[in-house]
């Protein structure tokens, strides 16, 4: 009995000659929305996370913050636990000085890298000396090259306000250095204010051996790891530190959700009217089938479940049919960015979060308008009130 129904329905909706076309277009529209929803949160999901993959690959996915010398205590106990992990972390001193070259004066953030330990891959064949025979000064970003004019092997001077030499009244320490080679992280807020040297140029410019960052570049648990570090350490994720970044990012996919949520909805409102016409229709149908044998309940049920299976396979074939698109993307489209873009082929991100999101907000929006049909069509017709009124 059951598939008698929906063999009914679909073949009236598909081939009757009077058959509701609104009804078709709002499930074209469930269609389109989970298929736009899938592939807008894979693309945008992908270049989200490249862009944050390409900053914890030069920052690390986490740091700790203490100052003191190599060997102290809390520096051996974190050191000890990040070894037993296999975890990869470097040591440095990261210090706000003035670049000078020539006339020109600029503040930048200057890395002191320990080249004797873990180096980043896009900095490590330059200032690991064990790889390398000739030891390099400093690796500069190129837009920070562009901004003060310099290319390699030119010379430049790091200056420190907060040191001074007594010789003649205060005079800031500075710093020679030589730019070996540049570079560039695809991040724009590293590429324009960062640069790197080796940790003895920092060291000998504040005439300390102290280091005062240890970043971490191995994902782990952070929040054990925060809990059995010493207390006179504080820990921060790369979240932590970029906590605007992370929540701009969080509010441009709730956007796009929300923008596509109110599409879901303007479709929603089509397949409530589409239906509202469609029962006025068949009303004479479903009062044969009452007069065949069939129960209220029967007729309720089958109705309910054919335009809920109606949703879920519309929405479903728009979240496969976009799977497909996004492999067909993935493998074979061209690099279509501009070369401003570090990112040349757009990259694709599929999560589980993502497939739930495109299938689940059409689905119960469409859910909730098919149930208001439904009550409507029983508020306003009963079927034994039309076999009277025919008879």
């Amino acid at each position: 009995m059951f598939l008698t129904y929906l063999k009914y329905f679909f073949k009236y909706i598909i081939s009757a000659k009077n058959r509701q076309r609104l009804l078709i277009l709002a499930v074209v529209g469930l269609f389109l929305s989970s298929f736009a929803l899938i592939v807008l949160q894979s693309t945008m999901g992908g270049l989200q996370n490249k862009l944050m993959e390409r900053s914890k690959a030069i920052l690390g996915h986490a740091v700790v913050y203490h100052k003191g010398q190599a060997d102290d205590v809390s520096f051996q106990k974190l050191f000890k636990k990040l070894d037993d992990q296999n975890i990869h972390y470097s040591k440095e001193y990261e210090i706000e000085l003035l670049l000078r070259f020539q006339t020109f004066i600029t503040p930048v953030i200057v890395h002191g890298i320990d080249q004797n330990g873990f180096v980043p891959d896009i900095l490590r064949n330059d200032l690991q000396s064990s790889k390398s025979q000739k030891k390099v000064d400093a690796i500069m970003p190129l837009d920070l090259a562009y901004k003060v004019g310099v290319a390699p092997p030119e010379t430049l001077q790091i200056i420190s306000p907060a040191h001074v030499d007594e010789l003649l009244g205060e005079v800031p320490r500075s710093q020679s250095i030589n730019i070996d080679r540049t570079i560039s992280s695809g991040v724009p807020e590293i590429d324009m204010y960062h640069i790197w040297v080796r940790l003895p140029l920092i060291q000998n410019l504040i005439q300390d051996r102290l280091i005062n960052r240890i970043r971490i570049y191995t994902p782990m648990d952070f929040k054990a790891l925060k809990t059995a570090i010493p207390k006179d350490m504080t820990l921060k994720t790369w979240e932590d530190e970029n906590a605007t970044l992370v929540w701009a990012l969080k509010l441009e996919s709730s956007v796009m959700i929300f923008l596509f949520a109110a599409m879901s909805l303007l479709v929603s409102l089509c397949i409530s009217s589409g239906l509202l016409i469609f029962f006025n229709k068949i009303k004479s149908d479903l009062a044969s089938f009452w007069i065949l044998g069939a129960s209220f309940s029967q007729i309720d049920k089958a109705t309910k479940y054919f335009l809920h299976l109606m949703s879920f396979f519309s929405i479903a074939g728009g979240v496969l049919f976009g799977l497909g698109f996004l492999w067909l993307l993935n493998h074979y489209a061209p690099e279509i960015m501009p070369d401003v873009f570090v990112d040349r082929k757009i990259p694709i991100l599929i999560t589980w979060k993502g497939l739930m999101i495109s299938f689940l907000v059409p689905y119960l929006i469409s859910t909730v308008f098919v149930t208001f049909a439904l009550i409507q069509f029983k508020r306003e017709h009963d079927l034994l009130d039309h076999v009277r009124s025919v008879s």
